[in-house]
């Protein structure tokens, strides 16, 4: 399935960001010099996959909406439109459908700032359009992904829907950039 793809896509390119870029996070660089790196290695697998994302881009930081309207909007469980920009986005920018495969929002360990609204934000990205959908909402992304980074590994949560919304989380720990834990489970 084409979600399972995009997670595959996104671990190997994790294991570029903890191979290539392991410097980088034992000095607790930036979080956006990061995703930046991760966007690299993500892009660049992609493009491995020649015409199946032909027309799709890895952006971080992005902040256009469709047809490049200067805002992007979540609607939140309360009903309210809420601006959004993902740390990092797998899109077409706005000229494909699906448009939305994958948005991530990523955290530094022990950094605990908005996780619980990074998390509802990827709830509700992932959430299907209905008639009542505000035609400004984000939403029908494929894939949600919280990611954590840390200096030994990632723990990984996405999101996805399914008649509801369902995610997996899963913790990876590396050791001189090599695999050795792998903990997951899939919740509803």
């Amino acid at each position: 399935m084409f979600r399972e793809l995009l997670v595959r896509l996104l671990k190997e390119s994790l294991a570029s960001l903890f191979i290539i870029d392991k410097r980088n996070i034992d000095m607790r660089v930036n979080e956006m010099n990061l995703c930046a790196r991760l966007a690299h290695y993500l892009e660049n697998r992609l493009r491995e996959y020649g015409t199946l994302f032909e027309g799709y881009y890895v952006d971080t930081e992005y902040n256009r909406g469709v047809y490049g309207s200067k805002t992007k909007y979540v609607e939140y469980n309360d009903k309210n439109l809420h601006a959004v920009r993902c740390d990092l986005l797998i899109h077409s920018r706005g000229l494909k459908v699906p448009d939305n495969l994958l948005a991530l929002e990523m955290k530094k360990e022990k950094v605990d700032t908005n996780v619980d609204n990074d998390h509802d934000r990827l709830q509700n990205i992932v959430k299907p359009r209905t008639k009542e959908t505000p035609t400004e909402a984000v939403c029908d992304t494929l894939l949600g992904v919280f990611l954590e980074i840390r200096h030994n590994g990632y723990v990984l949560t996405t999101y996805w829907y399914d008649r509801k919304v369902r995610y997996n989380e899963e913790t990876m720990l590396f050791s001189v950039c090599k695999k050795i834990k792998k903990i997951s489970a899939i919740k509803e």
